[in-house]
């Protein structure tokens, strides 16, 4: 007969985080390193996208043309009005126009002063054989190449 001892709730835990960390080792691409942090991610912050930082604003008050459908094969004049915030460093506010598999139809990017105003904008497109046209609108800071500060608005495309 064999002496058994007594198991211990941790050595369960530690053995799944060692199956799983070699498991995920070999999976996928190598991205870049991620910023260390004090707290394990869960499920829902690995996917969630990075938080707006609360230093910054983007509202569009006015998108020409009005309502919420376009027809393929016309052209658009985009008309865009938009008030921001921004730090005093400055950056610059986009227009990106894609289509429903994300593809690019059309983009503008102007540089804006810190603190708070309103951008007025143009782009003009043709409407592609699309079910939908998505017009995102982000607030870049100062030398930024990525925002997580953006306001979207979207079009049904119908044939013509």
């Amino acid at each position: 007969m064999t002496a058994r001892l007594p198991l211990n709730p941790l050595h369960g835990a530690l053995a799944l985080a060692l199956a799983a960390s070699i498991g995920l080792a070999g999976c996928g691409k190598k991205d870049a390193e991620p910023a260390k942090s004090t707290t394990a991610p869960t499920e829902a912050t690995k996917s969630a996208p990075p938080a707006a930082p609360t230093d910054r604003e983007i509202k569009i008050t006015t998108l020409l043309p009005e309502g919420d459908t376009l027809k393929t094969g016309d052209t658009v004049q985009l008309k865009l009005s938009a008030t921001y915030v921004l730090p005093a460093q400055g950056g610059s506010v986009g227009i990106v126009v894609q289509d429903s598999k994300n593809a690019l139809i059309a983009n503008k990017l102007t540089p804006v002063a810190g603190g708070s105003g309103t951008v007025n904008e143009e782009v003009e497109f043709k409407v592609p054989a699309t079910d939908r046209i998505t017009v995102h609108v982000p607030l870049y800071l100062k030398d930024e190449t990525k925002s997580a500060t953006v306001a979207t608005r979207e079009y049904a495309v119908k044939a013509k």
